[in-house]
């Protein structure tokens, strides 16, 4: 997958999501966690970078394993990285509510969603 279709790609997913989290922020229930939602949402493009150009470079390497291994560990990663955050949030925060989770998991899956469908892609290079 080149560049710039993913980079308009990307841009268009986001613009799909922000508006989504617009909405979603604009309800009464989700509206003190909106912040968190935008952190999250901007932790999620640039999480989709990282594992573009991660992706491009393992896919060019000669053991045929690191590909596989970069992904797997960059989505453990990942994962691990959004439970640190939601915990965090939910600590510091102490929000009236659990419905912040919400908005931060329908990026955290579009994304996801997304970053599988382009890294099948680059596997396919």
């Amino acid at each position: 997958m080149e560049s710039r279709k993913f980079f308009i790609q990307l841009a268009i997913l986001s613009l799909i999501v922000a508006v989504i989290v617009f909405f979603l922020n604009t309800n009464p229930l989700f509206q003190p966690h909106a912040l968190f939602s935008w952190g999250g949402w901007l932790f999620f493009i640039l999480l989709s970078i990282a594992m573009y150009y991660l992706g491009q470079r393992a896919v060019q390497k000669e053991n045929k394993y690191t590909f596989t291994n970069a992904i797997l560990g960059f989505t453990m990663a990942k994962l691990f990285i959004s439970v640190i955050a939601i915990v965090g949030y939910f600590l510091m925060a102490r929000p009236e509510s659990k419905l912040f989770i919400i908005p931060f998991f329908a990026i955290y899956f579009s994304y996801t969603i997304f970053e599988t469908y382009f890294m099948m892609k680059i596997s396919k290079t």
